[in-house]
């Protein structure tokens, strides 16, 4: 099973591609968490990456496929996609090599997702993710499995936040027609409990 997780960041689509890939065992490719894992790697593709990132800049789409394209040869099965494809260019490559079954579209308004982001904390050594909101540490500030102290991440800060929900309605949204056409295109409420939302999923891709 080929699927891709498309909304507003804060929309809940890392959390969904987890649970489900932990359900049904399908790769979860989370965009995010590659670019992450090249840079503190120091990869070629990692460096040109981190300095785009720390001007503000996106990263162009031939340094992005470079870094998906391992993950997407490995995932002969199937796979999660989350955070990729974000424009038109992406989803042509995507769609040149690939029949994708589902796109679940996660529709949550900017507000609550800006409110959901800004929640959002990291741990600084063992990298737990947890949210003050639905997830928050036993002890404020402090990691449940290693004690370290929690971050807020850069870009879950609202300039950042901002930039990227911009970026989204201008770009992202235009790459909906596309998916439209190329897979099954469901709409989920996000706006409810995480189990709701898991279990309308894992009923609607088994219809």
């Amino acid at each position: 099973m080929k699927i891709i997780f498309l909304g507003v960041q804060g929309s809940g689509k890392g959390t969904q591609a987890k649970l489900l890939s932990e359900k049904f065992k399908w790769p979860h490719i989370n965009v995010g968490e590659e670019f992450r894992e090249n840079i503190k790697n120091k990869t070629e593709v990692g460096k040109i990456a981190e300095k785009y990132i720390q001007n503000g800049e996106l990263v162009p789409d031939e340094y992005v496929f470079k870094m998906i394209e391992p993950s997407l040869k490995k995932a002969k099965n199937g796979f999660i996609l989350d955070g990729f494809p974000r424009n038109k260019i992406q989803a042509k490559y995507l769609l040149k090599d690939f029949k994708i079954d589902f796109t679940l579209f996660l529709q949550l308004s900017d507000k609550k997702a800006i409110s959901r982001i800004e929640a959002r904390r990291h741990c600084s050594k063992c990298g737990k993710d947890y949210n003050l909101l639905y997830n928050p540490p036993q002890e404020d500030g402090i990691c449940d499995v290693c004690g370290s102290k929690l971050l807020q991440r850069e870009d879950d800060q609202q300039e950042a936040i901002e930039k990227r929900m911009k970026e989204f309605h201008k770009t992202t949204k235009k790459i909906i027609p596309i998916l439209k056409k190329n897979s099954k295109f469901i709409t989920i409420d996000a706006d409810r409990p995480l189990e709701v939302i898991h279990k309308e999923i894992v009923k609607k891709i088994k219809q």
